[in-house]
């Protein structure tokens, strides 16, 4: 099976629940990644003790998402 044909499946003839497990856990698994990246920069950001740098991060990281 073709991309094109796999998409087709996904979407036209799978039940919705099927078609939407199969799409979350990706997304869900991303973003807890991006969560953990976030929470070992702003940690080693926060051992130099200056809530500047960690006010300054936070602010670009907001940015850029």
């Amino acid at each position: 099976m073709d991309r094109a044909e796999q998409e087709r499946e996904l979407f036209e003839r799978m039940p919705i629940w099927s078609a939407l497990r199969k799409m979350i856990i990706p997304a869900v698994m991303s973003q807890i990644i991006v969560l953990i990246y976030n929470m070992a920069d702003t940690f080693y950001i926060g051992r130099t003790n200056n809530p500047y740098m960690v006010g300054a991060f936070r602010l670009s990281f907001r940015c850029l998402t």
